[in-house]
């Protein structure tokens, strides 16, 4: 159970690390399910992740995966060295939802862990969701309560 509620409806960005240390940005659409730990752990309130990481320098290009009216958000992150994963069911009818995150954008070199040394808190939030079974470089969906516990929107 998490000492704090969901941020219904605000989108915002909580971050995960993968078995191969990369670091993955996924955006909740104000209403994909957020592990308790990403609300709960202390180090930068999920409200304000998004800015923090576009405080980061700028390290690579970016590939955008999916056709949108405004990918400046993904590539934004992706340039960062980030794997973005978006909640797209925001715009799908319920019998046609995936309920995962699906990949959206990805860094031509992504960062690790180690790059965010510079920021302890950043590197606090992607250590305290370390997704072992995953892989974001292969993987183009995540089902993130199938690996964690998490707050969903109600």
């Amino acid at each position: 159970m998490s000492a704090r509620s969901y941020p219904e409806g605000v989108d915002c960005v909580w971050l995960a690390s993968d078995h191969e240390g990369n670091i993955g940005a996924f955006i909740t659409a104000g209403c994909g399910p957020i592990p308790a730990v990403a609300i709960d752990s202390g180090y930068i309130d999920i409200e304000n992740i998004e800015s923090r990481l576009c405080e980061l320098p700028i390290v690579s290009s970016a590939q955008i995966l999916v056709s949108v009216k405004r990918a400046d958000d993904f590539i934004d992150l992706a340039e960062r060295g980030l794997f973005v994963f978006d909640w797209m069911d925001i715009s799908r009818t319920d019998p046609s939802a995936l309920h995962v995150y699906e990949l959206v954008a990805t860094p031509n070199n992504p960062i690790s862990e180690i790059s965010l040394l510079s920021d302890p808190d950043l590197l606090g939030l992607a250590r305290v969701l370390s997704l072992d079974e995953v892989c974001f470089s292969s993987q183009r969906v995540v089902n993130i309560p199938s690996y964690v516990n998490c707050i969903e929107v109600g």
